[in-house]
């Protein structure tokens, strides 16, 4: 009994021994296989992010034959805001996505705000950033402006490539870089109201309507016309009630109009002359004085026209002073 207890003992000592190495083996190699893993990521997400930073570079440079060959043929792009605003898929419709753009801007810079953030889970991947694009219009190459971009780029790893899947071009905010160019929003703002107060002039109650949001409000102060009119309808009306009191209309601003702009606001304030005749009495010419207030606001910026999409939000028609004139 004592040999085969001491035999027990020894085999006991020997499984236990073998099952502690065993687990060791098991734990370093499963160490190993983690590290190896780990590794394998850190390098495959320095990869990607090396193919997103090429990507915005080809955008930059305004290059679509480079960008091509970086989609899988199925890939989707999705532009969300400006006119290229829309879900775009397949290689091709991306291409003509990209075109356009082109043709938008002469020039193209590009700088991540912060450093993307990257991440890879076996064959599939995803980049994060925020951008922004310096781009000088086609149409003005005076002109330089930004877009914000909030950046989504999906890959997929095939045959040992990393291809995007999915793409999402996410426009977060655009406008002007200098002090210069808010002379130019300054200076686009007044020729909108110089282009309302013609309008009214030639009496066109259809291009005149086109400066107006829909929830607009107009104040007029003085005259038959008094009131307050809100929504575009009540505005149209009011204007055609106008243009039905006179046969003629003609304006003058008495010095060149204030304009301030500030955010996505932009105010025009002038002293404005209207020289008018009777519809019923064509010999009779009258003149009204106005201090004229219109604030705009931006309702969304215009990559076409490079300038952002200015409506009136409101407008002010006092009237000052008014009389007859003997003759025009």
């Amino acid at each position: 009994m004592t040999i085969v207890a001491a035999v027990f003992i020894a085999l006991t000592i020997i499984m236990g021994g073998l099952f502690v190495y065993e687990y060791s083996t098991n734990t370093h190699e499963s160490q190993n296989y983690n590290t190896l893993n780990a590794s394998y990521a850190k390098q495959q997400s320095s990869v990607v992010l090396n193919d997103a930073y090429a990507h915005w570079d080809y955008i930059a440079i305004e290059n679509a034959s480079l960008l091509e060959p970086q989609y899988l043929n199925n890939a989707t792009l999705h532009w969300i805001g400006g006119p290229l605003s829309g879900t775009h898929a397949g290689i091709q419709n991306i291409n003509a996505t990209w075109n356009k753009f082109f043709g938008l801007w002469s020039s193209v810079w590009y700088y991540t705000v912060s450093p993307p953030a990257v991440s890879v889970s076996g064959n599939l991947a995803l980049v994060t950033s925020q951008n922004q694009f310096v781009l000088t219009p086609v149409a003005n190459t005076t002109q330089v402006q930004y877009l914000n971009v909030s950046y989504v780029l999906h890959y997929m790893g095939v045959n040992g490539n990393w291809s995007i899947t999915n793409e999402t071009w996410h426009i977060v905010g655009a406008g002007f870089v200098s002090q210069s160019q808010q002379s130019a929003l300054s200076n686009y703002a007044g020729n909108l109201a110089f282009s309302h107060w013609n309008n009214i002039a030639i009496e066109n109650n259809t291009t005149v309507m086109q400066q107006y949001a829909s929830n607009a409000t107009l104040n007029w102060m003085g005259g038959p016309l008094n009131g307050t009119y809100s929504g575009t309808s009540e505005i149209n009306a009011t204007w055609n009630r106008f243009f039905g009191l006179w046969s003629a209309v003609w304006f003058y601003a008495e010095s060149p109009p204030s304009v301030t702009v500030g955010g996505n606001v932009a105010n025009v304030s002038a002293n404005v002359q209207f020289v008018v005749q009777s519809s019923t009495n064509a010999s009779q010419f009258k003149y009204i004085n106005v201090t004229y207030n219109i604030l705009y606001y931006n309702m969304g910026f215009s990559m076409a026209k490079g300038l952002p999409n200015y409506m009136i939000y409101s407008e002010i028609f006092k009237i000052t002073g008014a009389g007859s004139l003997s003759s025009l």
